[in-house]
């Protein structure tokens, strides 16, 4: 099946694969490092998600893919 030039269900097939694979990977790495993790600042984790959404646009410039406005970043939550 596609929508315009995507693949949807290869897509789909594609990204629930990358993300068990992550959550796995990621389980692992802090059930074997809890004590000494360091987890990122909400700075950090609004500039990894403003590179996840800027690699999303990249991948799929026809989709008008934008933030949400329930997810503002969080400086600009505790600002608001």
């Amino acid at each position: 099946m596609t929508l315009g030039d995507i693949d949807v269900a290869g897509e789909i097939i594609d990204l629930n694969f990358q993300l068990l694979r992550t959550q796995i990977l990621l389980e692992e790495v802090l059930k074997h490092n809890a004590e000494t993790m360091k987890l990122p600042s909400p700075e950090a984790m609004n500039e990894i998600n403003e590179f996840a959404l800027k690699s999303i646009q990249k991948k799929f410039p026809n989709m008008n893919i934008g933030r949400r406005e329930d997810e503002q970043p969080q400086a600009e939550q505790a600002e608001a």
